[in-house]
């Protein structure tokens, strides 16, 4: 009988043995993978507590000779105007007037007399777009607002 039932009981503590090593090494796996997502967690939660201050909103820029460039999901700070969004995603040429602010060229696509840098805001309701309805620098940006500033033909 310690021949036969001694070796079944050394295979089943060897099994078992096996099975305390496995479970113990899936255990320690897993308890890493928390440590390391939580981590990732703790830094993307700090990454976004920095923009508690800001909006996004999406800018089109339309060059009026069939290239538009989108910026989507552009983090303006809150209260900021089309006019200051715009220029933090592009290279704005402009003229003060006492009735405000004039876009001369954006990227170096300057208007001239017969074409100009018009502005248009997402009219969700009507599913198109609509022309501003102000300045760009008195039109104040929601989150989640869609504008484009389209190279027009006018003359």
């Amino acid at each position: 009988m310690s021949g036969k039932g001694g070796s079944v009981w050394i295979w089943v503590s060897a099994g078992l043995l096996c099975l305390v090593i496995v479970a113990a090494y899936v255990s320690v796996y897993y308890y890493m993978e928390t440590q390391k997502y939580r981590q990732l967690y703790e830094e993307t939660r700090k990454e976004l507590s920095k923009f508690s201050g800001y909006i996004l909103v999406n800018i089109m820029i339309d060059y009026g000779n069939g290239s538009a460039v989108w910026h989507n999901n552009t983090a303006v700070v809150r209260g900021a105007s089309l006019f200051e969004a715009t220029k933090t995603i592009a290279e704005v040429a402009y003229e003060k007037y006492p009735f405000g602010v004039f876009i001369t060229a954006i990227n170096n696509v300057a208007g001239n007399q017969t074409h100009a840098w018009l502005w248009y805001i997402w009219n969700s309701t009507k599913k198109g777009w609509d022309f501003g309805p102000t300045g760009a620098e008195s039109f104040i940006l929601r989150d989640g607002d869609i504008a484009s500033w389209v190279y027009t033909k006018w003359a």
